[in-house]
């Protein structure tokens, strides 16, 4: 089945938790100035303005972010069909169940393409290929998603299997939720794998049907947020006691896990969905991706023994640094009276004491350092090992530090 254009569905209402304190509940991730003046939804707001493509987007956000939202689209000149504003956040089953069934009252068949608003996306033009050859061989009764190419043995994504064929539009087997690393390092090994990159396909009625079918309750309380009267608004208040009692749940347990027909197409446009500080660091390394969090040159370096460490943001509450550690060395061990640290592992391996255990952490893992709490970190590879450091506490001075042992005869700070 062919159709005229897709209805993206623009999801904006996640608080991006794993990049604090860089992103807030105020302002999450998809609303940061990463590239020169463009957040991460201003992106997603011009990747999906290509008229031959897609239709005018429905977006879905909490009530408290409008002013984000329409400073966004009053710097990116795009139209929108629709601004559904969450008094609260009720997960992504709820965020796009709402616009679909309301779609369905309004007597309105559309076909829907959802996405986050704050993955990165640098190829826009592979993007829009594999759009095209969803719509052309689109599956009517079935969802379809899209599916990246592992780089790495990444902990930080779901993973989807296929049935090989010859079809662009392949059949997925199964499901994996995001695995240990043991199982990360296996899942990249296997041909028909892919990244599960949270963008999918589906014809609105079908999934409306469908959900009324699995979910009947829901369905009816969805129903019920829907007065006729304020539909064809272009900003849509639920009624707040009526939204509370929706249950809390994503879209994948919800809907994806009982679904019969899932497809996946391969998406090769660089995505990353930039969920931590980790992907953040891989990007930064890229320069012709233009991400600004932080430059070159921008925050003095303070060289020590070991390496060199730089400070990337500092706020009353938090710290983050930046770590680089030699190889065959090793921080003193030592303690923090006023602040507790956790570290984000970006590149080589590190070895980290804590008290009288001792962890081997590879890229994309992460450790808690507790306030007191004795501990040090080595890198014993023959690469350099790179280190975010994220800071919590009352006091972030160079000298909360209690050094315990030190290689390099230290009595002063760090």
């Amino acid at each position: 089945m062919s159709f005229s254009k897709f209805r993206p569905i623009i999801l904006a209402g996640g608080a991006g938790k794993r990049l604090w304190p860089l992103s807030t509940k105020e302002k999450p991730k998809q609303f940061i100035s990463l590239f020169g003046d463009l957040s991460l939804f201003d992106l997603t707001l011009q990747r999906i303005n290509n008229r031959d493509i897609f239709k005018k987007p429905i977006i879905v956000t909490s009530e408290e972010y409008l002013p984000l939202i329409e400073e966004s689209l009053s710097k990116t000149g795009v139209e929108v069909e629709r601004v559904y504003l969450e008094p609260e956040s009720k997960n992504t089953f709820s965020a796009l169940a709402l616009p679909v069934i309301a779609s369905k009252e309004m007597n309105q068949e559309e076909t829907y393409i959802v996405m986050p608003s704050d993955h990165y996306i640098p190829f826009n033009k592979s993007f829009y290929e594999t759009c095209t050859t969803i719509k052309n061989q689109f599956k009517r009764d079935a969802l379809t998603l899209l599916g990246v190419s592992p780089e790495s043995p990444s902990t930080e994504y779901g993973y989807i299997s296929f049935k090989p064929s010859n079809n662009s539009l392949k059949s997925i087997n199964f499901f994996i939720e995001k695995p240990n690393l043991e199982k990360a390092k296996q899942l990249i090994k296997q041909p028909d794998t892919l990244w599960n990159a949270g963008i999918f396909c589906f014809e609105g009625n079908w999934l409306t049907d469908s959900i009324k079918a699995m979910h009947p309750k829901i369905y009816n309380q969805i129903q019920e947020l829907l007065p006729p009267t304020e539909l064809k608004q272009i900003y849509f208040y639920p009624n707040r006691d009526k939204f509370a009692k929706l249950i809390d749940v994503s879209f994948d347990k919800a809907f994806v896990e009982f679904n019969k027909k899932n497809y996946v197409a391969l998406l090769e446009a660089g995505w990353t969905d930039l969920g931590s500080w980790h992907s953040l660091s891989n990007l930064q390394k890229k320069p012709e991706h233009g991400l600004t969090l932080y430059s070159e040159g921008d925050f003095s370096r303070t060289t020590k023994p070991w390496g060199y460490f730089e400070v990337l943001l500092e706020t009353d509450f938090s710290k983050v640094k930046f770590l680089s550690i030699n190889p065959d060395q090793m921080l003193s061990m030592q303690m923090h009276e006023h602040r507790s640290e956790t570290w984000y592992i970006t590149q080589g391996i590190a070895t980290v004491t804590k008290d009288e255990l001792t962890f081997v952490l590879h890229p994309g893992e992460s450790i808690v350092i507790d306030k007191k709490e004795k501990h040090r970190i080595q890198n014993f590879g023959d690469e350099v090992l790179e280190i975010i450091e994220v800071q919590t506490g009352t006091y972030f001075g160079e000298d909360d530090i209690v050094r315990f042992e030190d290689i390099y005869g230290r009595r002063d700070f760090h």
